[in-house]
């Protein structure tokens, strides 16, 4: 009798498990008819129906985790945070141009102090949805390192970093990290372009010197001095290769008297910024450049105080803007901006992780992805470096306007339309022959026919400076 009890169990059982079967396949088929009915799926219901649908995804140690947890990326910045309207911001706008076109979430832990870094990397790698840490800045080098070792089913992408470097000297046989990315610039590059306009500006003006206020000395920093001051030395030769004569100003200069430059031993502190241009401006600078982040608005406050003592409604003098464009913080005084861009490493980075290449690249190129100028990733371009143009501006106005939004404070200093037009009157009233400069310039370094220094050791620096001060 028992044995029968068990019997019909197990098959009352079946049959109900048989019945689920048949329900669920009924609705699947129903929901294709009807899918059927109204058309060809957009790409975007295609990409919402692959989020959906998609079971497992694959970490760096080829485990598996449920996709209908949100995937997650953090970004820990450097000392400071949002707000710096440059470096930060710029890895800030590249999460959230990921959130936008991925559907991502982005976790943002801003640093206070160094000692903020190794804290916030770990706690970004334990929160089971975070799939890429991102550590924006040099000084997060050892810290990505370190932490990239403890977590090896995360990505960690370094911006400015040189991490692998790290990784290579201490742990040999780890090398190159399959989870850990540093992604680099070509500054120098993009410095050797604002370094001709601003020589070309003080001949076009008459002025004897150009001016650079630099962060704290850190090796990435030497690819900004290098460029400019070379760049600056290119332009006075082509200026008198062009017109047969020596550059009226500058070109009566001392070559290593040139560019005056300081390092001001922060990226935060903006009085330092107003305290180290304001000199330059005295001795004669057409032009300041901005290498020190949020110590441009420093410089600005310079340029401002005698902007207004002359009664000056756009330059000369200006200054030159880093990073991001940052050419509407005060029109008609930034010429242009070397933009470095920041958010598009964070952007690409990201994809990488989605479309799973992130190890492949790291494999491929020893764990260092360079960004520059004419940069291809697998046939797509992905440039990283340029000087700002009109077109530019909508894109980072809108950075103004979340940083009023962030601070409750007035950021932008007239209407977006206002600021456009203020630059591009600034523009038009520069020498057609200074942007012809800049524009050739830029086309020998993609072609290769002129080769802009890159140090990348203390010697290194050393010569340059031996060469142009």
């Amino acid at each position: 009798m028992r044995r029968l009890e068990v019997g019909i169990s197990r098959m009352a059982m079946i049959i109900v498990i048989l019945a689920v079967i048949i329900i669920a396949a009924a609705a699947g088929y129903l929901v294709f008819l009807q899918r059927a009915a109204s058309g060809p799926a957009t790409p975007r219901e295609v990409m919402q129906t692959v989020r959906i649908t998609q079971t497992t995804q694959t970490t760096p140690a080829g485990q598996t985790v449920p996709a209908a947890q949100k995937i997650k990326i953090a970004i820990v910045s450097d000392i400071g945070g949002r707000g710096d309207l440059s470096f930060n911001d710029m890895a800030f706008k590249g999460g959230d141009d990921a959130k936008r076109d991925f559907g991502v979430e982005v976790v943002e832990l801003v640093s206070k102090k160094e000692e903020d870094y190794i804290p916030n990397l770990r706690t970004a790698a334990q929160d089971p949805n975070v799939k890429l840490i991102v550590g924006v800045g040099f000084l997060l080098t050892d810290s990505l390192a370190a932490v990239a070792l403890e977590f090896p089913n995360k990505f960690f992408a370094g911006i400015d970093t040189s991490s692998q470097d790290v990784i290579k000297t201490r742990y040999s046989d780890r090398y190159p990290l399959p989870n850990l990315l540093d992604i680099r610039f070509e500054e120098h590059k993009g410095s050797a372009l604002v370094g001709a306009l601003a020589c070309l500006l003080a001949a076009a003006y008459n002025y004897p010197h150009v001016g650079m206020v630099l962060g704290i000395e850190i090796p990435p920093l030497w690819k900004f001095e290098a460029g400019y001051k070379w760049g600056c030395s290119w332009a006075v030769d082509w200026y008198t290769t062009k017109f047969g004569k020596t550059p009226p100003g500058i070109g009566a200069t001392q070559p290593k008297e040139r560019v005056l430059w300081t390092y001001a031993g922060s990226f935060s502190d903006v009085t330092k910024g107003y305290s180290t241009a304001k000199p330059m401006y005295d001795k004669g600078a057409v032009a300041v450049y901005n290498v020190a982040g949020a110590l441009g608005l420093g410089i600005n406050q310079a340029l401002s105080e005698i902007a207004k003592a002359r009664n000056l409604s756009m330059g000369p003098p200006f200054w030159i803007g880093v990073d991001a464009d940052q050419d509407w913080i005060n029109p008609g005084f930034v010429i242009a901006s070397m933009m470095k861009r920041v958010d598009k490493a964070v952007y690409i980075a990201t994809k990488l992780v989605l479309e799973n290449k992130f190890g492949d690249i790291v494999k491929r190129n020893n764990g260092v992805l360079i960004l520059g100028i004419g940069t291809k990733i697998d046939g797509e371009l992905a440039e990283g470096i340029s000087v700002s143009t009109l077109q530019d501006l909508d894109e980072f106005i809108q950075m103004g306007i979340n940083a009023e939004r962030l601070t409750g404070k007035k950021v932008l200093p007239a209407s977006p339309d206002e600021i456009k037009a203020r630059v591009k009157t600034m523009r038009d009233s520069v020498p057609s022959w200074v942007w012809e400069g800049v524009k050739e310039l830029e086309s020998k370094i993609r072609s290769g026919e002129v080769q802009v220094p890159l140090p990348m050791k203390a010697e290194d620096i050393k010569r340059i400076r031996e060469m142009y001060g």
